[in-house]
């Protein structure tokens, strides 16, 4: 088939033959996805920045192709920038070819596919049918907005995720009345579904020691809020222990383009975005799995013990990845990420003390304007 041209010696380069004739460059990938010997397709080829009639038709007809395939078909281009809007577009049309950016993150992928997909797994159900009910619950009552903290939290704790100790008020008297239930130190946090960011307007008060400092807190808070511009709903405020950590983490979990749910693990806090460390994985995971997914950080490492240190309470850290994972993957495609941070660790707990849901159509409406 190859013809004049072709380098005989390497069946993986079709050579002059395939550039003189475009079919033979369709023909050589049709055989390779047909052969029962060839465990996955990879095509060192860029998707088009613009429109381009021919390589488009090509590429719907690999796609094709790849539908009836029992093998994965990747293209990989060798560049790790450049996608125009029309071919994120295109790239959406395509949706039984896999395409990565980058030759050396691309093969590493695939690696590590392969080595997920070698491993023995220990994924099985939830027995209690009351966390999947909750979430159908939430999801369905859900305006398209993120979820609250408090409602974040509540889908969380269902799943098996370790929460702290808090409840919302709305007065200061209440307020107080929470505080020394829970027992102090405690914190005042803002629960509004239109404040994300409850630092950056000074929606949240730290290490309140006593009574009055908490019905103080409330009402500064409260008289924040009130002056925004904005007009945001406040639906109260919530009172929360406040856990000296050993440990800040990041968990978390998202719905990913190409791989579908994952789940993260890492460091968080402040240090999120200068330590730069963090893994993922596909969900649902096991208990092994998260174990593993932990000792992929620098962060599973001070988990361990180090320098002399204690080990930290890593089972809330490994409750935490497998509930995660469950309820990323329960929410069928509905929730676009669950942001967990910090999730603190000391030598005995560890406890979620801010959470975010946003949901898959909230993240669509954000982009479409």
């Amino acid at each position: 088939m190859l013809g004049p041209g072709s380098i005989i010696g390497n069946p993986l380069d079709a050579g002059f033959a395939a550039v003189v004739d475009p079919s033979i460059y369709m023909k050589s990938i049709k055989i390779m996805i047909e052969d029962p010997d060839t465990d996955i397709v990879i095509i060192d080829a860029e998707l088009p920045k613009a429109p381009h009639e021919l390589r488009e038709r090509n590429l719907r007809v690999v796609n094709e192709m790849a539908s009836a395939a029992s093998k994965p078909v990747i293209y990989i281009s060798p560049m790790s920038i450049g996608f125009t809007e029309h071919t994120k577009a295109l790239r959406k049309s395509l949706p039984n070819i896999a395409v990565m950016q980058g030759m050396d993150r691309a093969v590493g992928a695939i690696k590590a596919m392969i080595d997920y997909a070698a491993l023995d797994k220990d994924v099985f159900p939830l027995p209690n049918p009351k966390p999947r009910a909750l979430l159908e619950k939430t999801l369905n009552r859900a305006s398209g907005a993120p979820l609250d903290e408090i409602a974040s939290k509540k889908v969380l704790k269902a799943y098996g995720i370790p929460i702290s100790k808090e409840a919302i008020a709305q007065t200061a008297e209440e307020a107080s009345a929470v505080a020394k239930k829970i027992g102090f130190l405690v914190m005042a946090k803002v629960v509004s579904p239109d404040i994300l960011h409850k630092t950056d307007i000074g929606g949240v008060v730290l290490n309140l020691n006593n009574a009055a400092e908490v019905k103080k807190a409330f009402n500064d808070i409260a008289a924040r809020v009130r002056k925004l511009k904005s007009k945001p709903k406040l639906e109260g405020i919530l009172i929360a222990q406040q856990v000296k950590a050993d440990l800040e983490l990041v968990v978390g979990a998202s719905l990913d383009a190409e791989m579908g749910p994952v789940v993260l693990f890492g460091t968080g806090g402040i240090d999120i975005e200068l330590m730069k460390d963090v893994a993922l994985a596909g969900a649902p995971i096991d208990a092994s799995e998260a174990k593993r997914l932990i000792s992929r950080t620098k962060a599973g490492v001070k988990i361990r013990g180090y320098r002399g240190k204690p080990a930290l309470n890593d089972t809330s850290v490994i409750k935490a990845l497998v509930g995660l994972s469950n309820l990323i993957a329960d929410a069928g495609g509905r929730i676009a990420s669950i942001d967990v941070n910090p999730f603190l660790v000391t030598a005995k707990l560890g406890a979620a003390v801010d959470a975010l849901v946003v949901l898959q159509n909230d993240t669509r409406n954000r982009a479409d304007q």
